[in-house]
């Protein structure tokens, strides 16, 4: 019964939503000012409208929104890109497109060496990777083998490239932690805090200047975050407790600007001069706080986002800046969109 009353208020409030919008549609054309061609942008409440239906959509019990899923206890997931194949471990590569892949890898690591650098690939895994029992049961997993194990197993065998696979630190801390916003698709502060750890913890090997640091080196506080991916990408204006680390350590004094007036690529000058220099090719992962435990720990660094610039550009720039570490990452649903960006040429 509850279920037949529930589909019955879902054509209920539909009906509704769908009276409303073509009564102020009517209503705005009249006006001489407006037309179909350029409604779309200046709908009138278009935002409250949006926000208004997702919510009794929410609220009704809807799962399936644009770009966004409603998991247990309030965590939604994002299900654009390959974010739900890859929970699935569904649609594999085949081995030529991970040759390929390994090669473009390989060509940068080729460019960092030769300068004298060290390069790290790190793959921050999906929230559904880490976080899968607030998953729909809906969405069951169908195979054994996802394309992020298939990525970081073919490279460990047939490279020498240093690959970072966070799972295995992430996934014990993940059961009394959370490394992940619930309504957002990165980790949050926490987690990129363990992250960068995990790197720390590897390049200190050959730079002891970077250094590991425990959780007690950092003040944990809190703030609000409205600026919530998959909430947004729902049509929901919400909000999201979270955590924030502040370190207790001197991190010397940051500067910020850009890179010969080229506004795609971000330069961050550290006041201590005696540490190494790092350069960065990354998606919103590196932004959603890794950054600003990376960059304190380096004299200069260097950040671009993938989409930015082109492969050929950022060997120049490795060529140019001979940088002592170099980190490419790219998130574990964005490894087919990365490597079509990187691989893309010059029109």
């Amino acid at each position: 019964m509850a279920k037949e009353n529930s589909g019955a208020w879902g054509k209920t409030y539909s009906k509704i939503f769908s009276i409303i919008f073509f009564a102020i549609l009517v209503v705005q054309l009249l006006s001489p000012d407006l037309s179909l061609s350029n409604i779309s942008d200046h709908f009138l409440w278009r935002k409250v409208l949006i926000q208004s239906f997702s919510a009794v959509r929410y609220t009704m019990g809807d799962k399936v929104f644009n770009a966004g899923l409603v998991g247990k206890d309030g965590w939604l997931y994002y299900s654009g890109d390959f974010s739900i194949n890859d929970y699935q471990k569904t649609d594999l590569m085949g081995p030529h497109r991970l040759e390929d892949l390994a090669g473009i890898l390989n060509l940068l690591n080729e460019s960092v060496t030769r300068h004298g650098g060290v390069l790290w690939v790190i793959i921050p895994p999906d929230k559904n990777t880490i976080y899968p029992q607030y998953m729909p049961v809906e969405i069951s997993v169908i195979g054994r083998t996802s394309r992020l194990d298939q990525l970081t197993e073919y490279l460990q065998e047939k490279t020498k490239l240093n690959i970072l696979d966070l799972r295995p630190v992430f996934n014990p801390i993940s059961r009394s932690s959370q490394l992940y916003y619930k309504t957002d698709a990165h980790w949050n502060c926490l987690g990129a805090y363990y992250a960068s750890n995990e790197l720390f913890a590897k390049i200190g090997v050959l730079y002891p200047e970077v250094q590991v640091h425990p959780l007690s080196d950092f003040q944990i506080g809190s703030t609000t975050d409205f600026s919530l991916d998959i909430l947004a990408a729902m049509g929901l204006g919400s909000h999201e407790e979270t955590v924030t680390l502040t370190p207790k350590f001197p991190t010397g004094t940051m500067s910020y600007g850009t890179y010969e007036n080229n506004e795609s690529i971000k330069v961050a000058v550290n006041s201590k001069k005696d540490l190494p220099n790092m350069m960065v090719l990354h998606d919103s992962f590196y932004t959603e706080c890794l950054n600003q435990f990376i960059e304190p720990q380096f004299s200069k660094t260097l950040s671009v986002h993938y989409q930015s610039i082109l492969l050929s550009d950022y060997i120049k720039l490795i060529d140019a800046e001979k940088p002592d570490v170099v980190i490419v990452e790219f998130a574990e649903r964005e490894i087919e969109y990365f490597f079509k960006l990187v691989s893309r040429k010059a029109k």
